[in-house]
């Protein structure tokens, strides 16, 4: 019985992944006026006065994600500490925040009663997750055996490889840095942005869902690689 509940925890992170599209996707079709993934921003569709028919879909998807998030993150920890040690996975500690604000972001004003709840919450899940998997891929690639044998070289690539989550968010705050300086009387992302002529690559929806397209691709290598990992921790563990 526990091995077969941690074969479960340890598909957490495709689980995640999977929960998250389609728990968007299935909002998105039901969105009243057509959703544009360009022009509109993740949040509307978490909004019951904007998706009435589609919003509880959003909101399983968005928890259903954070729980396997936290889920898969937390056997790895318990799994690596003993062997290795806690400080060494940072990354994971910061993944299990932002899936935490993840689940949090969601519930009803009237159970979590902060100003400005909803932001605060969706800000801090983006940048513990994006965070969290930068710093958990540099840590796998730069202490891979392979890496420990080519030195500066190996960490080079580490974190270049550990930049790729991070650019998405980089080039939002960019677009939106700009916006502010240059457009500052223009209303907030919109489908009617498009009869204004504003470029896409301006738009905050746009980066948003790179955003989560570039997390989901480097959170399912980062599951492949830790899996390897978590294979070789619990070989060196085992009784000899």
């Amino acid at each position: 019985m526990q091995r077969f509940a941690r074969s479960i925890l340890q598909l957490g992170a495709p689980l995640a992944v999977l929960a998250f599209w389609g728990g968007m996707a299935a909002a998105a079709h039901t969105y009243p006026t057509g959703y544009d993934w360009r022009y509109q921003t993740i949040s509307v569709l978490t909004y019951p006065d904007h998706d009435p028919r589609g919003y509880f879909w959003a909101w399983m998807g968005l928890e259903l994600c954070g729980l396997a998030g936290i889920a898969w993150s937390s056997e790895l920890i318990d799994r690596f500490k003993a062997v290795i040690g806690t400080p060494h996975f940072a990354g994971l500690q910061m993944m299990r925040v932002g899936f935490l604000s993840m689940c949090c972001a969601v519930l009803p004003d009237r159970l979590l009663p902060l100003p400005k709840g909803h932001e605060l919450l969706a800000i801090v899940a983006f940048v513990g997750i994006s965070a969290g998997v930068a710093q958990q891929i540099f840590m796998v690639i730069a202490n891979s055996g392979a890496a420990a044998r080519r030195g500066a070289m190996a960490r080079f690539w580490a974190t270049a490889c550990a930049s790729v989550p991070l650019l998405p968010l980089l080039l939002a705050a960019l677009t939106q840095a700009y916006l502010g300086l240059a457009r500052p009387s223009l209303p907030w992302v919109s489908p009617a942005w498009r009869s204004l002529g504003i470029p896409i690559y301006l738009s905050f929806g746009v980066w948003e869902w790179v955003s989560c397209a570039v997390f989901s691709g480097c959170f399912l290598v980062l599951w492949h690689r830790c899996a390897a990992l978590a294979s070789t921790v619990d070989a060196r563990a085992a009784p000899r």
